[in-house]
């Protein structure tokens, strides 16, 4: 899906004075990032590594798992494709509402898919399936699965390769990640990104670890120089100084859980409760294509409309926390909407 995910400004003649509408961290790139990228922009001009071996070698040291476990993609994006084309014509389960790439890199690659709401988990695991797909935390709800519970699906059913993209992870207080498992379970793929947490969507950086195994049949199948010079570049700055871009996860708890208080005043409103920093919004009247046109016109502030999510409708918007003086401008459009609809 090319079109349809959020930060679509580029189709507004309006300047937005407050994007809501994208997960990547709202305090933007990090201005060391940025200084150091300058000094290599000469990297250009040459050829990067065609596997990113260094930067994956960085990765791994990171996690403490062997370099031969790692993978570099051009976002997370691309590890999707990647998978689902090492895995062709298999059977996939996706929970949903889930971000929508998961099932349109299946469906390129012709995957038979079966979609489960997150309750119905168990049903997956009967189901006799290839691949299961999960967001932790999930894209657009936020909700957030337990270690424990993770690695309970990866007892129970060994022949299914779970593919668990922690994208957000950043941004969870106190979050388990699910990849230490990797070295006891053969069938387990976790996705990461660089591009939310560090704000370098414009770069496209992502990771897989995986078993051994499973990392030596996904290279079979990923394009030589996928990751570009600056990106490898960026990201070896970002993993050999990983202080500088550790988030306050519960400040952002903090703003988040005020934030959906706070939307949750409008009885016009049912806000989803989440974990994330980004949270679903039902609306109980309108649709969130008009409530987006409306916001950017009268206050250059920029939604996600959710309604191409699978299981979700015209009446799902997402917005992702911001600082408080941004979160309060969104406040604002929602009560003149909320006014309006009253009349």
């Amino acid at each position: 899906m090319i079109s349809g995910h959020g930060d679509d400004s580029h189709q507004y003649s309006q300047t937005i004075l407050a994007d809501f509408s994208s997960n990547v961290w709202f305090g933007g790139t990090a201005p060391q990032l940025i200084n150091h990228l300058q000094k290599n922009l000469h990297l250009a001009g040459n050829y990067p590594e065609p596997d990113a071996a260094n930067l994956c070698r960085k990765m791994a040291g990171s996690h403490d798992v062997n370099p031969n476990q790692v993978l570099a993609f051009n976002g997370s994006v691309e590890a999707f494709y990647t998978i689902a084309l090492a895995f062709r014509e298999s059977v996939s389960s996706i929970l949903y509402p889930a971000f929508s790439e998961y099932g349109d890199a299946c469906r390129l690659h012709n995957h038979q898919l079966h979609f489960f709401r997150k309750e119905e988990w168990g049903n997956v695991l009967k189901s006799g399936t290839d691949l299961f797909w999960i967001g932790n935390p999930n894209n657009p709800d936020g909700h957030v699965f337990s270690f424990q519970k993770i690695e309970q699906w990866l007892k129970k059913d060994p022949k299914t390769v779970f593919v668990i993209d922690e994208a957000y992870a950043a941004f969870i207080p106190e979050f388990q990640s699910a990849i230490p498992l990797t070295k006891t379970y053969p069938n387990l793929i976790v996705i990461r990104s660089l591009t939310k947490c560090c704000a370098i969507p414009g770069l496209r950086l992502g990771y897989a670890i995986t078993s051994a195994r499973l990392a030596d049949r996904l290279r079979k199948f990923q394009q030589p120089w996928s990751v570009n010079a600056l990106a490898q570049e960026a990201g070896k700055f970002i993993f050999d100084h990983p202080h500088q871009f550790l988030h306050d996860t519960s400040q952002i708890r903090q703003l988040s859980c005020d934030f959906q208080k706070a939307v949750s005043q409008f009885l016009i409103f049912r806000v989803i409760p989440s974990k994330a920093p980004f949270f679903l919004i039902e609306m109980q009247s309108g649709t969130a294509k008009e409530l987006k046109e409306f916001l950017i016109l009268n206050h250059r502030i920029l939604i996600r409309d959710a309604s191409n999510f699978h299981g979700l409708n015209e009446q799902y918007f997402r917005v992702c926390t911001r600082d408080e003086k941004d979160n309060q401008l969104l406040i604002s459009g929602l009560f003149e909407w909320n006014l309006n609809s009253l009349r």
